[in-house]
């Protein structure tokens, strides 16, 4: 798989898509989400939620419900 396409797969679903730069880092979406597709980066300075199995998302949108931040959106 291309560079691009594996940066997309950790920042989109086939229903939901991320924006990483508004992510506080509070990891509630975390602990919701049934199928454990958001994982963490937690380097130093830089923290915030990423699809780790983008694949396994079946769309269920707690993690729209539960983030106070709005970093998802439904596609």
């Amino acid at each position: 798989m291309e560079k691009g396409a594996e940066r997309l797969k950790k920042i989109q679903t086939p229903y939901m898509s991320i924006n990483p730069h508004k992510c506080k880092a509070c990891w509630e979406c975390i602990t919701v989400c049934p199928k454990q597709v958001i994982g963490k980066v937690g380097f130093l300075w830089h923290k915030h939620i990423v699809f780790k199995d983008s694949d396994n998302c079946s769309g269920c949108k707690k993690c729209i419900k539960i983030c106070p931040h709005g970093v998802f959106n439904h596609q």
